[in-house]
């Protein structure tokens, strides 16, 4: 790894991204453990989830109605789904040494300020860590839940923590309205246990919720004034938790492996910056003022609302859940399509002008914080002075290191195999924690403007201490400023060329095998062909469901967007190029060997002209064995031969004895003159055939035709018969069609041969 300055040897070698440079098909998608549904909030919760800090994020996922799209009133909404492959794309470019995204524009990073905007969450207040384990958490949770519901499941754990699907008992849609004071309260506590283990700090721990958030949950649920909650810095908790599942997810490279910490905020902040995987939500359409409106201004929307609460549909060509694709779009998205700053003032006011929460702008002197981010026993660190560009401000070409860097010892902390109590750990992380109450006073300074000289400079040295992987744009030199409409890159990409390539492989192995079917059985039946061709349709949309949306609801119209840069011309008619042929082969139509053919007034036009556009194939019957009907031996037995017929063999004996008289010097200057004399001296031959067209096409051709070879000698099916003193005519006379002639409508069954 010499000259890559920003990387770590150790790091590197266990990387997500160095197997995917050694196999890009090596890998495969991560998955998440968040929740399977979101859950309705009760009007008695909002009071204490506002004195908690935690309403703002709680309407996020909130299970409720949409607005009014249209004439469909009350739709309920579809749960965010989480998109596995633009989750796991931008894993493979984190990295752990500078805590930073690093892709070909530069470097990025979620901070503190994508917390507050997104998802509403305050910043000020103690630092969510270490957290207490409670003792016989088991026995007093069941003695608190006993009797809540009539019908509820018998209490439900393991070691770890409750069990999700007991907790679903308590949901607010399995109670009986209306509610006592006392359900509220459970209910509210179950809620709370569900959004902070399945949304806002997910583990590896599908079926259960960890103990360790049971007492911050049953303190919010009882309390009576605000001042009976503790006031924590939940956005820096969860920016530390998807740092820390970033930094362990960037290095797992087996199937299935989990990307922890709180998925969904990452999911948000990549549709807010770039134009992978986004769908369209129709932003430039304001959000109803009355949807979401508090006199405290608490609650009230979130820049991440938009993306949960409206409508969803994705580009009818993107690619869903391909996890490769999208690799390669960010490989080649350029940074013009990036939205560096999506917070600005204009944007807020456009999107919501109603105003938006207060946590959205409370916490703003957090952002450039230089001090430590901590959840329970996780201590990261931030790199802002990285990622100046986010925030407008001036990019140095060398950034600096942090004033205090995190010893590596630190920043592997975890539970995973301990059994140490919180006052053990608070003994290893509690600097870190003293060190949250001056977050305010040590910050990066970021008072300069952005100077895009200067990272230029950054990029140049950037781009070679680091792995970059870079592919030519082809778009053109202006391009459109980034719009939230943006689903796609603007920049030409491969797409689905890997992911959709395994899939048409099979397809093309089926065509393959039908193909070396009809060329050697003998000729189908209708219903096979048909049969066949439904195999192949049902495969095709196969294909088609597998890389597109499957359900037609979640697919844009195309007139509500701009047309896709590579697809902006109207798709080209089904029909083939009129490319001039490569020359044939001598023993083809049109090669040496075929001069032997009398040409005709298509032949003279298709030579000066170019070629014809290739009209549909007509499928030429294969002729029937000998024996049945239109066969050699039938002909002789049944078919009684008319004065054309014996007319048409006379002229072609005649001819093929010319072409045996003419052998020695075809091909040269002679053979113009001899064709010349013989179709003088037969006026039995038609009168297209002494066309003068056709005698100065021949003139023409002369030089080509005298560099040509001479034809082969008479095969089996052109013989010389000594007896009659004639030729004996091919069966196959008429011209191969693909060239443009007409055939014979019926040509003539074969004259058997008359002896004397």
């Amino acid at each position: 790894m010499a000259g890559r300055s920003l990387l770590n040897r150790d790091i590197e070698r266990a990387h997500r991204a160095a197997k995917l440079e050694a196999n890009p098909n090596s890998l495969s998608p991560m998955v998440t453990r968040g929740g399977n549904q979101n859950w309705q909030i009760h009007p008695g919760w909002v009071q204490r989830l506002k004195w908690a800090g935690l309403l703002p994020f709680a309407r996020l996922v909130e299970a409720t109605r949409s607005e009014v799209i249209g004439e469909r009133v009350g739709t309920p909404i579809k749960r965010l789904q989480q998109d596995h492959s633009l989750l796991t794309s931008l894993v493979d470019r984190w990295r752990p040494e500078t805590h930073t995204f690093h892709f070909r524009w530069g470097e990025m990073a979620p901070t503190l300020q994508d917390v507050s905007f997104l998802l509403g969450l305050p910043l000020a207040g103690q630092p969510i860590g270490p957290l207490a384990e409670p003792v016989r958490w088991d026995e007093e949770m069941s003695a608190r839940f006993e009797g809540t519901r009539a019908g509820q499941t018998e209490f439900l754990c393991e070691d770890h923590g409750p069990k999700c699907d007991w907790l679903l008992n308590f949901e607010v849609s399995q109670f009986t309205p209306p509610m006592s004071e006392a359900q509220i309260t459970r209910s509210l506590e179950a809620y709370i246990l569900w959004l902070l283990g399945k949304v806002m700090f997910t583990e590896n721990h599908q079926t259960t919720i960890s103990r360790r958030f049971i007492p911050i949950a049953l303190e919010i649920a009882e309390a009576q004034t605000a001042d009976d909650i503790i006031q924590r810095s939940w956005g820096s908790a969860v920016l530390a938790a998807t740092y820390r599942g970033l930094c362990n997810a960037c290095t797992l490279v087996s199937p299935k492996s989990g990307l922890l910490g709180c998925p969904l905020f990452l999911q948000l902040w990549s549709w807010e910056r770039f134009p992978i995987g986004r769908p369209d939500i129709d932003a430039e359409r304001p959000f109803g003022a009355n949807e979401l409106d508090d006199p405290d201004h608490i609650d009230m929307p979130t820049f991440g609302i938009l993306w949960t609460r409206r409508e969803r549909r994705f580009a009818r060509d993107q690619v869903r859940n391909c996890y490769p694709a999208f690799t390669e779009q960010f490989d080649v998205l350029d940074d013009r399509a990036v939205i560096w700053q999506p917070y600005m003032a204009a944007a807020v006011h456009a999107r919501y002008p109603g105003g938006i929460s207060n946590l959205c702008y409370r916490d703003c002197a957090y952002w450039m914080t230089q001090s430590k981010i901590i959840f329970d026993v996780s201590v990261e660190i931030m790199a802002q002075q990285r990622i100046m560009r986010q925030f407008g401000s001036r990019q140095l070409v060398d950034p600096p290191p942090p004033i205090a860097p995190l010893p590596a010892y630190v920043h592997k902390y975890n539970r995973k195999g301990t059994s140490h109590s919180s006052t053990w750990w608070l003994q290893r992380v509690g600097s870190y924690v003293a060190e949250w109450d001056g977050a305010t006073t040590h910050v990066w300074p970021n008072d300069e403007q952005f100077d895009p000289q200067e990272f230029d400079a950054y990029l140049q040295r950037y781009t070679a201490a680091t792995r970059v992987r870079l592919i030519q744009p082809t778009d053109p030199a202006e391009a459109p400023p980034a719009s939230m409409h943006d689903m796609y890159p603007i920049q030409s990409t491969a797409g689905s060329r890997q992911h959709a390539g395994q899939l048409t492989a099979d397809l093309q192995d089926e065509v393959a095998r039908y193909t070396r079917q009809v060329s050697s059985a003998p000729l189908l039946q209708r219903d096979q062909h048909v049969s066949w061709l439904r195999r192949l349709e049902d495969k095709l949309r196969g294909i088609y469901s597998a890389i597109t949306c499957s359900r037609s609801s979640d697919v844009v119209q195309h007139h509500l967007l701009p047309p896709r840069p590579s697809t902006q011309q109207q798709r080209r008619p089904h029909l083939t190029p009129t490319v001039t042929p490569r020359p044939p082969p001598p023993g083809r139509a049109g090669g040496s060997s075929w001069q032997q053919h009398t040409p005709s007034v298509d032949d003279y036009q298709y030579q000066q002209h170019g070629s014809r556009p290739r009209l549909t194939p007509t499928a030429t019957p294969r002729p029937p064995p000998p024996d049945q009907a239109g066969g050699s031996s039938w002909q002789q037995q049944h078919h009684t031969p008319s004065f054309d017929d014996l007319q048409y063999y006379q002229q072609q004996a005649a001819f093929d004895q010319w072409q045996q008289q003419q052998a020695p010097f075809m091909g040269g200057a002679g053979y113009t003159q001899g064709y010349t004399q013989h179709t003088a001296s037969n006026p039995s031959w038609g009168a297209s055939d002494q066309d003068p067209e056709h005698m100065e096409y021949y003139s023409t051709q002369q030089n080509y035709v005298g560099m040509q070879t001479p034809p082969p000698e008479p095969t089996q099916e052109t013989q010389y018969d000594p007896e009659s003193g004639s030729w004996i005519p091919a069966r196959i006379t008429r011209a191969p069609d693909r060239f443009g002639w007409t055939p014979r409508a019926t040509p003539p069954p074969r004259n058997p041969r008359r002896r004397p």
